[in-house]
């Protein structure tokens, strides 16, 4: 365990999720599953209780979390299709060419359930409530696999077939609610790595679309007027500010993006009074300081 955890240590973010979980790019839910249950009976700390760790114990606490994140990743459709294509050229050769093979697979797979859902959509008379039955019975496999776009769409078509059947409409609502979030974490997963990668207008656009589909994201607001800040766009990089602001008035960090959007935009009295506002709660803020004087 501790060459294990020295090797995990000395590679760092140099691992991808895959190779986190002991997996190739080609692994299916089940198996992505199987790998997270076989890594957590080694690598949780509970697993090592009363055991005298040293220097390790934070080594373990910090790739089992990563690990845990990798899991979540990569059984989620959405974001493991986002981190294959944000990642691609950082993962080996062997697994670029899984990710395009299951990119075929996945697409065929997809055309065949359509075919099917459109010939049950065809039944006629009381076979129609025996039909929505096996859609039902599909789409619960398909969430179980990660497969949340399939399930879905084998929802709605059970629906369709038997609208008056409750646990299709309240799946079909739940399922849906745990798309938008899903799509709502890819995105701001892609702002972040876009911004520390310094492609500001490509993270702005992520941070966009992650605000879009998930309002409440402070992270997502904050991170678009740090970026529409750094592109020169004060008048934008404020509205911003301002939602994040809204959403966590006490963020002394979002205040600041905002005081340095009313400096560039010359309303000195608001910025003043948002560094005032940072001042108040952190006196001893460097940067708020150093801007008021300026001011």
């Amino acid at each position: 365990m501790q060459r294990e955890l020295r090797d995990l240590e000395s590679r760092g973010d140099a691992i991808s999720s895959y190779e986190l979980l002991g997996i190739t790019a080609d692994a299916d839910g089940g198996a992505i599953r199987r790998a997270y249950l076989e890594r957590s009976k080694r690598f949780h700390p509970d697993a090592w209780y009363r055991k005298d760790l040293g220097p390790f114990g934070p080594l373990l606490s910090k790739w089992f979390q990563r690990m845990a994140a990798a899991y979540q990743l990569l059984s989620d459709e959405e974001m493991r299709a986002a981190y294959d294509r944000d990642h691609k050229g950082e993962l080996s050769k062997r697994d670029q060419l899984a990710v395009a093979q299951r990119e075929l697979s996945r697409a065929d797979e997809e055309r065949r359930a359509r075919e099917r859902r459109e010939r049950l959509l065809r039944t006629k008379g009381f076979a129609r409530v025996g039909a929505a039955r096996k859609l039902f019975e599909e789409a619960l496999e398909h969430a179980l696999n990660g497969e949340r776009s399939n399930a879905i769409a084998a929802l709605k078509a059970a629906r369709e077939l038997d609208p008056n059947r409750k646990e299709i409409s309240a799946k079909l609502t739940e399922l849906e609610r745990e798309q938008s979030k899903a799509r709502a974490a890819s995105a701001l997963s892609t702002g972040k790595d876009r911004e520390n990668a310094q492609q500001l207008p490509g993270a702005l656009s992520a941070y966009t679309s992650a605000f879009q589909l998930d309002p409440k994201s402070f992270a997502a607001a904050i991170g678009a007027g740090r970026c529409a800040l750094a592109l020169n766009d004060a008048q934008s990089a404020s509205t911003w500010a301002l939602r994040a602001v809204d959403l966590q008035p006490g963020d002394t960090a979002a205040r600041f993006v905002l005081a340095r959007c009313f400096a560039q935009l010359s309303q000195k009295s608001r910025a003043r009074t948002e560094l005032q506002l940072i001042l108040d709660r952190n006196p001893d803020h460097k940067e708020a300081k150093a801007l008021l004087r300026a001011l």
